[in-house]
């Protein structure tokens, strides 16, 4: 019986040696503890100052969501992750969105989601004519394909070709450009330049003009035969 009890002694005396051999603080599960070393989790390795092998789980307190913080410097915070049920960088007011995830600086956005919209290079994401626009790109995209898709069959300028269309007559389009200065329904420079351009729409009037054209072309080809067999006779 003693050598168990001075067996169990030793292993409470080596326990308590080993606590304060590798953390500083009280020696209690309510007081806070610090390491001055490296800690590893389920590893030997010691590349980091925490080193973790498996998951890590972060649970809320009560009605405190869990946090993950970013701190530039001592008691400066930077950024903060939150989780609750996603992730997002809480680091001031956008488009009326108080909470939102980036990545990048706040003056130099590289990625961001806010609501339901994304932006890459830039976090201007909310202006009067963006309700309908979910991705905001700055600079440029390049890509090997672009398809855009067409809602129904009148979404495209083939009725330019039926029967029933009114072509509007060639000295009428003159009159329109010299008192406009561009072509019936196309937009001004000054418009396209407030307003930028609606890539599917812009192609379709595009086609509607070149349409247009042709049937402009066949009916000059038309007038050309009926004045060269008058001609012929």
């Amino acid at each position: 019986m003693k050598n168990r009890i001075f067996t169990l002694v030793l292993t409470l005396m080596g326990s308590t040696l080993l606590f304060a051999q590798q953390w500083t603080g009280a020696n209690n599960t309510t007081s806070d503890i610090s390491r001055t070393g490296k800690v590893s989790i389920n590893t030997t390795s010691t590349i980091n100052n925490l080193n973790l092998k498996g998951s890590m789980g972060i649970h809320s307190s009560g009605t405190e969501a869990p946090t993950i913080k970013f701190n530039t410097s001592l008691n400066s915070e930077a950024y903060t992750l939150v989780g609750s049920n996603r992730f997002y960088s809480n680091m001031g007011t956008l488009g009326g969105w108080r909470s939102y995830f980036s990545i990048g600086f706040s003056s130099d956005k590289t990625f961001i989601i806010v609501n339901d919209k994304i932006g890459i290079g830039t976090d201007k994401l909310f202006c009067t004519d963006c309700i309908d626009y979910r991705l905001f790109v700055k600079d440029g995209i390049r890509t090997e394909k672009i398809k855009v898709d067409i809602a129904a069959n009148n979404g495209w300028a083939d009725y330019v070709f039926e029967p029933e269309y009114n072509l509007m007559p060639l000295t009428e389009v003159e009159q329109f450009i010299k008192q406009n200065g561009h072509l019936p329904e196309v937009p001004t420079t000054a418009e396209a330049i407030a307003n930028g351009i609606e890539l599917k729409e812009m192609n379709i009037l595009l086609l509607k003009k070149v349409e247009e054209l042709t049937l402009y072309s066949i009916e000059l080809q038309k007038r050309i035969e009926v004045l060269e067999s008058k001609t012929t006779k």
